[in-house]
């Protein structure tokens, strides 16, 4: 298997990309609260990310049908986003 080199348009686009997940995860942080379901959580993340012109990378891949995998509490694995 060949290591494949980014280019610096790669690395251009990966940092492009990486600056808005680092902006959504802050703006999950400041409107989270007890009393939201994951799938208000979800739609929030999902509307901030293509208002940004992106497109969530979880989304549609193998059959995921949110933005942001999530769970709550015990859960140890991501989750997909329900009405809890």
């Amino acid at each position: 298997m060949a290591i494949l080199l980014k280019t610096k348009k790669d690395l251009e686009g990966l940092r492009a990309a990486n600056r808005i997940v680092a902006q959504a995860l802050d703006y999950a942080a400041s409107f989270i609260k007890p009393g939201l379901s994951l799938l208000e959580v979800d739609k929030k993340i999902d509307d901030f990310i293509t208002s940004k012109g992106a497109y969530p990378a979880f989304k549609g891949l193998y059959g995921f049908p949110n933005a942001a995998c999530l769970s709550l509490n015990e859960v140890i694995i991501h989750g997909i986003p329900d009405e809890t």
